[in-house]
């Protein structure tokens, strides 16, 4: 495999973002669930500490779901018809975007209540 510049690499992986939030359901989900919650951080003042565990769970779980994005279309080239093989692989790719998720749900809990109280 050749090795690519830096400048190629940038563009292929701001090609692959472009593509998940152009095409992607769940990746449009969640790039409008980031832009409300740092609204909600901005609206709150949120703490340093808290504004980087918001933004690092945000970035955990998008990256999860572009690279489960990634395993389907990858799943969905060696076989486009129904495989019971390629289901599990699949089901396990999204289940774990579903456990980060809900962990970063569960924080994200932990961390507006805070706030939300305050009002």
């Amino acid at each position: 495999m050749k090795n690519r510049s830096l400048r190629e690499s940038f563009t292929k992986a701001v090609d692959g973002f472009v593509f998940g939030i152009k095409y992607e359901r769940n990746i449009k989900i969640q790039i409008l669930i980031t832009g409300i919650l740092i609204l909600f951080m901005l609206y709150f003042h949120f703490s340093l500490n808290d504004i980087l565990v918001v933004l690092l769970w945000i970035g955990v779980v998008i990256s999860a779901e572009y690279m489960n994005t990634a395993i389907e279309k990858a799943m969905d080239s060696i076989n486009n018809s129904y495989s019971p093989q390629i289901k599990i692989v699949k089901d396990l790719s999204a289940s774990a975007v579903f456990i980060l998720s809900l962990l970063a749900f569960i924080s994200g809990i932990l961390i507006f209540i805070k706030y939300i109280k305050s009002l």
